[in-house]
């Protein structure tokens, strides 16, 4: 696999970097509630679930979308999916392990999030050409981050129950 530069660094590096730094500096400004160890499996479950699915549909035969600027595996599809994307599960899992939301209250809490994410992504598509669709649709991906933060509360749950927790983070 080949890492390519991006052929212009615009508007869409710039969505990246920025929603990053923001959403990592929200992250780091809260009071500490998860350990290292969920912090890290969390971190490597949504990495490698958003390369999968990316290279699943994102190539052909499906070919749904494309990142930035080329087709071709960009420098930027790694900071994507390492700094872009963990900070939001962080965020929700963050205020779970807080408010501890149960029943119709937990399923609201995952759509809400899931809602933020979805305009996220419209912003990120139609303002600053971050994904280029090429058959996928904006709506395609509402019902994918309700199934993506319902993961993330398993995989969490899971760890907290059978992973010793250590020092918190």
């Amino acid at each position: 696999m080949i890492l390519y530069p991006p052929t212009r660094f615009d508007a869409n590096e710039w969505f990246i970097l920025i929603v990053s730094v923001v959403t990592w500096g929200m992250f780091m400004l809260l009071p500490r509630r998860l350990s290292y160890v969920s912090l890290f499996i969390v971190w490597l479950f949504n990495g490698l679930l958003a390369f999968t699915a990316d290279f699943s549909i994102g190539v052909k035969p499906f070919d749904l979308y494309d990142f930035g600027d080329r087709p071709e595996f960009e420098w930027f599809d790694i900071i994507l999916y390492l700094f872009t994307y963990p900070p939001s599960q962080f965020l929700m899992l963050h205020f779970y392990s807080k408010w501890k939301p149960a029943g119709w209250l937990l399923f609201g809490y995952l759509l809400l999030f899931s809602v933020v994410t979805l305009a996220l992504e419209g912003i990120a598509t139609y303002w600053f050409h971050v994904f280029t669709y090429n058959g996928w649709k904006l709506y395609y991906s509402a019902p994918a981050y309700l199934v993506i933060y319902t993961l993330n509360l398993f995989v969490f749950r899971y760890v907290q129950r059978y992973v010793p927790a250590g020092r918190k983070s």
